[in-house]
């Protein structure tokens, strides 16, 4: 068997690169998923979509928005997008201190920028004492809360999976082939350039451009083709609660400034606690081997934080948990595109797949079918960081 395009992974990046090159190009594309599609980091994400990052991700997230816009005015499957806002609390005066201090000098590229106009957000500074003057928050205890920052362009699919269908309906609709229970084991090379895949059950499939967007699993495919990316892991534990009865109104994201921690409200009858600790604390981790249960000390400091943030929600039992591992890269944003090895290309996140995967379906393809770097490059390409290199001539 050979193909033109082979992608690994069918998470929401693979489905976005899939659907993407089959707009474009009617040559032979086969993604290779090895569960089901979008079953795992895509599915144990909490899907939040806002306005925040660097300048990139500003432009990034703007065309994943009107694309997700005309996906949802003729759809293919059911993400539910739900509005919510976003707040972003600090239980320290210190911490409500550098928040403030955010607005004051028009924002930062972790908080992101602030005002009106091109590629800003609205973005506003709460004392913690004018909380319950400006939001309807019943379930928050604001006597807690310092300061806060509120951002209203914020909120969240409650069915992640169902996202990445969107692009794997339309990709297959353009003659894309999706092979699920399909691992790919190995990736072939010859004379310094790939020359295709070989599923675990052995099959061979010969192909010129293999674009590996694998997730937590990135980092050993390349490694196996000789190709090293700055991707560490770190863990992605959520908590899904449920109440003891309906939660009857919406509240925004609560993100707890200076802890990892952040709560929203998925449906009336769940609720989840997200963690993310950041770069600092990334290392390596066998996404093969991964525990599935929240480890204990995290459970126990989620729950606590919650009870002193939303004490209306402590009644709550967790009814399920899940563990996934979460690509971080140095700087913040994607590793998007060509690399050193010929025919090999890779999208490595830091985050926010959800977010960012329509663009990158996009500056791939550019690349692959017009040679084109994209406005992206300088910030996306691995050549950004000491040491790396791409086969793209200067």
């Amino acid at each position: 068997m050979s193909t033109r395009y082979s992608i690994i992974g069918g998470g929401i990046v693979g489905a976005s690169i899939a659907y993407h090159l089959s707009k474009r190009t009617n040559e032979d594309i086969v993604l290779f998923e090895r569960q089901s599609p979008a079953s795992e980091t895509t599915y144990k994400s909490v899907a939040q979509y806002g306005f925040y990052g660097d300048e990139t991700q500003y432009r990034m997230k703007k065309y994943g928005m009107r694309l997700y816009n005309e996906f949802f005015d003729d759809p293919r499957a059911n993400p539910r997008y739900h509005y919510a806002g976003l707040l972003v609390a600090a239980t320290e005066q210190a911490d409500a201190e550098q928040l403030e201090a955010v607005v004051e000098t028009e924002g930062e590229e972790s908080i992101g920028k602030i005002g009106k106009g091109f590629d800003r957000d609205l973005l506003e500074y709460l004392p913690g004492d004018e909380i319950e003057d400006t939001l309807l928050l019943p379930p928050v205890e604001t006597d807690a809360i310092e300061g806060a920052l509120y951002r209203p362009k914020v909120g969240y699919m409650s069915r992640p999976q169902e996202l990445a269908y969107e692009f794997l309906e339309r990709a297959k609709e353009n003659g894309a082939t999706i092979r699920q229970g399909t691992p790919v084991k190995e990736i072939t090379t010859k004379n310094g350039r790939v020359t295709g895949v070989v599923t675990e059950d052995g099959e061979a499939i010969e192909s010129e451009e293999v674009i590996c967007a694998a997730g937590p699993w990135n980092i050993e495919l390349a490694e196996s083709v000789g190709v090293e990316i700055p991707v560490k892991h770190t863990i992605a534990p959520v908590l899904q609660l449920r109440p003891q009865k309906p939660i009857e109104y919406d509240i925004p994201i609560v993100s707890h400034y200076g802890s990892p921690y952040s709560f929203h409200r998925r449906s009336e009858e769940e609720l989840l606690i997200g963690y993310n600790p950041g770069y600092e604390a990334a290392t390596r981790f066998d996404p093969n081997t991964m525990s599935e249960t929240v480890p204990e000390e995290i459970r126990d400091e989620g729950i606590q934080l919650l009870s002193e943030l939303i004490p209306g929600w402590l009644d709550a039992d967790v009814v399920e948990q899940w563990v996934g591992v979460r690509s971080q890269t140095p700087d913040g944003n994607p590793i998007v595109g060509w690399t050193e090895l010929e025919g090999f290309s890779i999208a490595a996140f830091h985050t926010s797949g959800i977010q960012l995967a329509p663009a990158v379906g996009k500056m791939i393809t550019s690349q692959l079918l017009d040679n084109e770097p994209t406005s992206y490059y300088d910030a996306l390409s691995i050549k950004r960081f000491d040491g790396y290199d791409d086969h793209h001539p200067e």
